[in-house]
């Protein structure tokens, strides 16, 4: 009898693990979201046979996502539907950066069809385009993180990858004009 309740215990003393849905993670991302984050970016440039690194970091502001590169070269680029001049392969990432970043799941489910696993703590997605014009350039992503969203792997269409690492940053201590887009 002492044997039967306790393992009744031990089995009822046990959290019970919830299957992992994108609202929950979506409202813990919006919720961690960082205003600014440190990369380091890898490449691979498949018509090149190359791979080129690269960080920086990136800050959330009125103006955009403004990205700036600081190895190899400085560069700084405000990332915005309202950027006329921003590259092709920028306007196709932005919403995806912004729907993870900012944990809107329901807006990325509208161009992807979305395998979440894990736990919150460690989770990891797997997002494939079904919006046709995602698909010409994006093949997959793959993202894992846990408060907020800690790796992100892009494949394209053209053979090209490139691979995130993120960690957020106070604002105050990026370099140069950061708190000034």
């Amino acid at each position: 009898m002492h044997r039967l309740l306790l393992l009744f215990s031990m089995l009822f003393s046990f959290p019970v693990l919830a299957a992992l849905d994108s609202a929950t993670l979506g409202a813990q991302l919006a919720e961690s979201s960082p205003q600014c984050s440190h990369f380091a970016q890898t490449r691979w440039l498949a018509d090149l046979e190359a791979e080129l690194e690269s960080d920086g970091y990136f800050q959330r502001t009125e103006e955009g996502l403004v990205w700036h590169t600081l190895t190899p070269i400085d560069s700084r680029l405000v990332l915005s539907a309202d950027n006329p001049d921003m590259p092709l392969a920028y306007q196709a990432i932005l919403p995806v950066l912004n729907g993870l970043l900012g944990g809107d799941w329901a807006a990325l489910q509208q161009h992807f069809s979305l395998d979440l696993s894990g736990e919150l703590k460690a989770w990891q997605a797997e997002l494939t385009p079904t919006d046709k014009l995602v698909a010409e350039r994006l093949k997959q992503l793959q993202v894992s993180g846990g408060e907020q969203v800690e790796q992100l792997q892009i494949d394209f269409v053209s053979g090209d990858r490139m691979t995130l690492q993120l960690s957020p940053t106070d604002c105050a201590a990026l370099p140069g004009d950061s708190n000034t887009p």
